[in-house]
């Protein structure tokens, strides 16, 4: 995912950057989001990836975001403040504890995956709701972790992943050929450290592929046929099944929210 921001006016702004280079192996990036006072909770529709994220808003307690296999609302109180760590695909399941696919569409309080030694630290961030507090404690919190790890991510479900999303066409023979595993090992493997199996990757690639075009395009000049084609949908019944399964939506009426504009 590119580097990204947005912001509602004054009530909304997220904003993601690179993770630190002691982190760069295994995050996809950092970012912080803040919601003003009069932002209503459930409002805000998170969209499949294909990550996992770690997510400490300010004065709570720190939770692990499971891979989406649909639209989430997340509840977040007006007036918070939060930080959060997205994983590169496949290698949160090690960090974590779990694996992947225990965690699909769920939000699980770490404590409940980390033993309490390895959440305890300052915890400055839930008092002065800084951005910059809560990136260095998240940061701290993520390093430490690590530390204790050997074998911290699968290496072969990265790489898998990594081509899928720059080839998303890719044939399951092929790719499983490519990183030396069966097509049954690289099945489990991709639920095991994903969250779900590679066809259900593949098209959650396919669909972030299709809102970045759609991002992209002038309002006024979209066409969903093409759109449609440039991401690799059979056709724009194919795309309005898969986007309306995805985000809850149809594609037009999913670009005519603001929801549309979020990472």
């Amino acid at each position: 995912m590119a580097r990204s921001s947005y912001s509602y006016g004054v009530e909304h702004v997220y904003r993601e950057q690179p993770p630190p280079s002691s982190l760069a192996a295994h995050l996809r990036c950092l970012w912080v989001e803040t919601t003003g006072d009069g932002q209503p909770a459930g409002t805000m529709r998170v969209l499949p990836d294909g990550c996992i994220d770690l997510v400490w808003i300010a004065g709570r307690e720190s939770t692990a975001v499971g891979p989406a296999t649909r639209a989430a609302f997340p509840i977040i109180p007006p007036g918070s403040t939060l930080v959060g760590a997205r994983f590169a695909p496949g290698m949160a399941a090690g960090v974590l504890g779990a694996p992947a696919d225990a965690l699909a569409d769920l939000d699980l309080p770490l404590a409940e995956l980390w033993d309490r030694a390895a959440l305890d630290g300052p915890r400055r961030f839930d008092d002065t709701r800084s951005t910059a507090d809560g990136l260095r404690a998240i940061q701290e919190l993520l390093i430490r972790r690590l530390g204790r790890l050997e074998e911290p991510g699968d290496l072969l479900v990265r790489a898998a992943a990594q081509t899928l999303g720059r080839q998303p066409r890719t044939p399951l023979d092929a790719l499983a050929a490519r990183v030396g595993l069966s097509e049954r090992q690289l099945r489990r493997r991709f639920e095991a450290a994903i969250g779900y199996g590679p066809k259900t990757f593949q098209r959650i690639v396919r669909f972030q592929r299709w809102l970045r075009l759609a991002r992209s395009s002038p309002a006024d000049a979209r066409r969903l046929t093409d759109l449609a084609a440039a991401a690799g949908y059979a056709d724009q019944a194919h795309l309005t099944r898969e986007v309306t399964r995805l985000a809850g939506l149809p594609p037009t009426a999913l670009l005519g929210s603001h929801e549309a504009a979020a990472p």
